[in-house]
C-alpha cells in the first residue's frame, strides 16, 4: 500500500502484520476443510491517523454469503439511547439505514415513530431476516449510481444511519458522496463504529479481522467526518461489542479541534510489539495448563476469537470451543479447525478447565458465572478481549495455575 485510502498521503507505516489469515466469519463445516488465506497487514497513516488494512479482500467475496454476523441474536440495549440521540437532532421522521443487517435497528426505529424506513443490505441472508420483519430492504452494495437512483425515485431522507459499517468501507469518499446525495439539508448522519483506542494500547489483536478495513478512535472518526464537512453535534460511548463510539453529525456543523495526532501515532507505533508480548505469555500458559491435566476451552467462536486463535497458533492448545449461537454448533473454527460445541458441554467436562473468555465486555460477568456454575471441578476463567486489561487477566490466570507472572 503506497497511499492512505482516506487522505491520499504516502506517509504510511506498518502497524501490525498478522500474516496469512482465513476469513474470520467463514466457519468450517468439516475439521479438515481447506480454505483460502489472505495477507493481513495493518498500516498507519501518519498524516491523518487512520489505521487501515493494506490489502482488503473484495467486498463481493466477503458480504454476499452467510457469515453468522447478525445483530439480532445478542442484546443491544443501547439502541434506545441511540434513537434518543437521533430524535434530539432530526428535522423529520424518514430514515435510511446503510448496512441494515437483519433489521434490528430499523425495527426499533419504526416502533419509535420513524417512517418511512428503508434499509440497504448486500447480504442476502440478513436481508431475508429483515424482510421477515416487514421491512423494505434494497439487497445491493451502495454506490453513487444506486444513491442517485434512490434519491431520484424516493427523494432524500431526514436521517441516515450507519452502524458498524464505516469500518468496513474501502471507498470512503464514494460513501460520503452517497450520503450527500441521499441526506436532506439539515439532516442527521448517525454513525457508530468500534472504538479501537484501548485495543491499540493493550496490544489486543482480536479487534482486527478482514472485514474491518478501517480501525477508528474517537479522534480519527471525527477527523474523517470533518474531511467531508460533517461536524459532530452529539457523541456517546457504549459498552457494546468491545466498545462503541456513536456520533450524530450534520453537514456544515461546527467541528471541535482535532485531538493529539502525535500521541495517537505513538500509541499505534507500539501496538505490534505489545501484541507479540501478549502472545509470548499466552501460549506457555495454555501449554502449562494442558500439561497439568486441564482442559483448555475457548468460550466464544466469533470473529475476535478467530483472529486470536489463528495469529497465536492456538489450534493445538485448545481442546474445543463453546458458543451460545446455535448456528455455530457442530462447526469448526476457520484456520485452526477447533470444534464448536454448545456451552452445555462445560457441564459434561470431567477435567478441571481453563476457559479463555472470548465474549464482549458487556457479557463478561454473566458468561463467567455461567461457566463457573457448570464446572464439575476447578475452573479458571479469564478474558482475552479488550477493553479488559488482558495482561492483568493473564497475571490472574497464571497465579491461579501457580505460575509466576512474567
Amino acid at each position: 500500500m503506497t497511499a492512505c485510502r482516506l487522505c491520499g498521503s504516502g506517509d504510511v507505516a506498518p502497524a501490525l502484520d498478522l500474516g496469512p489469515m482465513p476469513i474470520a466469519h467463514r466457519m468450517r463445516t468439516r475439521k479438515d476443510e481447506t480454505e483460502k488465506r489472505y495477507p493481513f497487514r495493518e498500516v498507519l497513516c501518519r498524516a491523518c491517523g487512520l489505521v487501515q488494512i493494506a490489502e482488503p479482500i473484495d467486498p463481493e467475496e466477503l458480504y454476499r454469503e452467510f457469515n453468522y454476523c447478525f445483530s439480532g441474536w445478542k442484546p443491544q440495549p443501547h439502541i434506545a439511547d441511540e434513537l434518543r440521540m437521533i430524535l434530539a437532532e432530526t428535522p423529520g421522521p424518514s430514515m435510511l439505514e446503510i448496512g441494515s443487517n437483519d433489521g434490528l435497528f430499523l425495527k426499533e426505529a419504526r416502533q419509535a415513530g420513524f417512517a418511512p424506513v428503508l434499509g440497504i443490505e448486500p447480504n442476502r441472508v440478513a436481508s431475508g431476516y429483515a424482510r421477515d420483519l416487514g421491512l423494505e430492504i434494497v439487497n445491493e452494495m451502495l454506490d453513487p449510481p444506486l444513491a442517485a437512483k434512490l434519491a431520484g425515485e424516493r427523494g432524500r431522507v431526514d436521517v441516515i444511519v450507519v452502524r458498524q459499517v464505516l469500518e468496513h468501507l474501502t471507498r470512503i469518499a464514494d460513501f460520503f458522496r452517497c450520503v450527500d446525495a441521499l441526506l436532506k439539508p439539515g439532516g442527521v448522519l448517525f454513525v457508530d463504529v468500534p472504538d479501537c483506542e484501548r485495543g491499540f494500547a493493550a496490544g489486543d489483536v482480536t479487534m482486527m479481522w478482514e472485514e474491518h478495513v478501517n480501525s477508528f478512535t474517537e479522534m480519527t472518526l471525527e477527523a474523517t467526518l470533518g474531511r467531508f464537512d460533517y461536524g459532530v453535534v452529539r457523541r456517546e460511548r457504549y459498552n457494546y461489542s468491545g466498545g462503541t463510539i456513536a456520533v450524530a453529525a450534520k453537514k456544515g456543523a461546527l467541528r471541535r479541534k482535532d485531538g493529539d495526532l502525535g500521541a495517537h501515532v505513538a500509541n499505534v507505533a507500539g501496538y505490534e510489539e505489545r501484541a507479540k508480548a501478549y502472545r509470548a505469555r499466552l501460549r506457555p500458559l495454555l501449554t502449562h495448563a494442558r500439561a497439568n491435566g486441564h482442559a483448555v476451552v475457548l468460550y466464544g467462536a466469533g470473529n475476535r476469537a478467530n483472529t486470536l486463535t489463528n495469529w497465536a497458533d492456538l489450534g493445538s492448545l485448545i481442546d474445543y470451543a463453546v458458543d451460545d449461537q446455535p448456528q455455530r454448533h457442530g462447526m469448526f473454527l476457520p484456520g485452526t479447525g477447533i470444534e464448536v460445541k454448545p456451552s452445555a458441554a462445560l457441564a459434561e467436562e470431567t477435567r478441571p478447565f481453563l476457559c479463555l473468555l472470548a465474549v464482549n465486555t458487556e457479557n463478561d460477568g454473566v458468561v463467567t458465572a455461567k461457566a463457573m456454575g457448570m464446572a464439575r471441578r476447578a475452573a479458571i476463567v479469564f478474558s482475552v478481549l479488550s477493553p479488559k486489561d488482558i495482561m492483568a487477566e493473564l497475571d490472574r490466570a497464571s497465579a491461579q495455575l501457580g505460575l509466576r507472572p512474567a
